[in-house]
């Protein structure tokens, strides 16, 4: 009896190969895959985005997931403040840039997403409900309906605008970065259906 293992999988010629050309290509249709190929279409890149499932229920937040963990939202928090505060929560092993990129930059990214539609929990004067769980600073952003936050990412990539702009072949393996003169050029894969 032939068991998976024991199959022998035959490559297609490379002459058989389809060839896609792109101005970007993204590897990963998670919710980083997504969003740098939303972003590049955004900005009028043809984009090309390979996953190795389908993309509406790929990568980590498939499943959802309940809040925003660094959401430095002006006027309640400074950059600053959340930097010191995860160096101290981190006993200093931390890459204080890497924070404070993410301090100066999470709320456009918080006002993005919830342009897409992703719900943000507020309070009763419409401002965001940012919750404390370290010993200063009030930085979680709960996200009542994050379950859906995949969803709401796939809808925007299935947008007409976006459809124009972005190509994706979900079922796509990709097993080789191509380059030329030491720069990544494409990559190769393999449709793991057929």
């Amino acid at each position: 009896m032939d068991t998976p293992v024991d199959t022998l999988v035959e490559i297609p010629a490379l002459a058989d190969a389809e060839e896609l050309s792109c101005d970007v290509l993204v590897i990963g249709g998670g919710t980083a895959g997504t969003m740098a190929a939303l972003t590049a279409a955004e900005h009028g890149a043809d984009v090309l985005l390979l996953e190795k499932a389908h993309v509406r229920h790929s990568g980590a937040l498939a499943m959802g997931m309940d809040g925003v963990n660094n959401a430095v939202i002006p006027g309640r928090a400074e950059p600053d403040d959340y930097v010191a505060e995860i160096t101290r929560a981190n006993d200093g092993i931390v890459d204080q840039s890497t924070v404070r990129q993410t301090a100066t930059r999470g709320f456009a990214m918080v006002r993005r997403l919830e342009s897409y539609g992703v719900k943000f929990e507020k309070d009763e004067h419409g401002e965001y409900a940012v919750r404390q769980v370290h010993r200063s600073g009030s930085y979680v952003l709960p996200m009542p309906e994050g379950k859906d936050v995949k969803k709401v990412l796939y809808r925007q990539l299935r947008r007409r605008e976006m459809r124009e702009r972005i190509r994706i072949e979900n079922r796509v393996m990709p097993v080789r970065v191509l380059t030329a003169e030491g720069r990544a050029v494409g990559a190769a894969g393999f449709n793991t259906r057929t």
